[in-house]
């Protein structure tokens, strides 16, 4: 049986004999994986098509519950790659490895595709905004997945005008109700960053400003929070800090 899916390319990786298993997102939001042979031969007519976070029509071959289907084609539809601009390049391979760890076989969720594509497109319009672009990445999947609490309001006191302070059990909490040390607590302006992030879309993303401590501190405290998450280990953010 044969099945096409649209998808965008999340890993490839190398397999006997120069193949590769290759792992996509599909327009529903579930992580498929299937055996590309001969990927990596020079003469192979796909290999541009398996690059990360290329939007693709992509066809399976295998019984209903195969485990490892083979892909027998893949057409790329439209590549977020911008030659010769390391940063993005960069960013997409930590995007690809992060969608990677959270989408599921089986499980279909299609906010991910939604804001993956978004973000392919918004790094092929403005590589230059490459690391805000990863930062609204990464508050919209804490979201898909649960774990962050909608910013309006203080989810001890209800108050919404208090500046946050703190990311707690009960969800963001304000300085009218929660003491924390000044050297600890969240700087002015939390709450509007985190605003910016949430009404705008990923070609609006916030730029990185290392003067807006505000920002500064949000974007590690939700990296980390997601990173925890995921179990860490993800070696493109090893490569992008390294690099950058």
């Amino acid at each position: 049986m044969i099945r096409t899916h649209a998808a965008i390319v999340l890993k490839a990786v190398p397999f006997a004999e120069g193949g590769a298993v290759v792992s996509f997102l599909s327009e529903h939001g579930e992580r498929l994986t299937g055996l590309a042979k001969g990927v990596k031969k020079p003469t192979a007519k796909w290999v541009a098509a398996f690059e990360p976070l290329g939007m693709v029509r992509v066809s399976f071959f295998g019984k209903e519950h195969t485990e490892l289907k083979r892909v027998t084609r893949c057409e790329l539809a439209f590549s977020p790659l911008t030659l010769g601009h390391l940063e993005s390049s960069l960013v997409m391979a930590c995007l690809a490895d992060l969608f990677d760890r959270v989408a599921r076989e089986g499980v279909e969720d299609d906010r991910l595709y939604r804001l993956l594509s978004a973000c392919g497109r918004a790094l092929r319009a403005d590589p230059d905004n490459a690391l805000g672009i990863l930062a609204y990445a990464e508050h919209w999947l804490l979201h898909c997945l649960g774990l962050l609490p909608h910013p309006r309001a203080c989810g001890r006191c209800g108050n919404d005008t208090a500046a946050l302070v703190l990311l707690g059990e009960e969800g963001w909490c304000c300085a009218a109700c929660t003491p924390v040390d000044p050297a600890e607590a969240l700087p002015a302006g939390a709450r509007e960053h985190l605003r910016r992030l949430r009404t705008g879309g990923a070609d609006a993303a916030p730029r990185p400003d290392p003067a807006d401590q505000a920002q500064t501190m949000v974007t590690g405290l939700l990296r980390a929070r997601l990173l925890q998450e995921l179990g860490g280990g993800l070696r493109s953010y090893d490569v992008l800090w390294r690099t950058v």
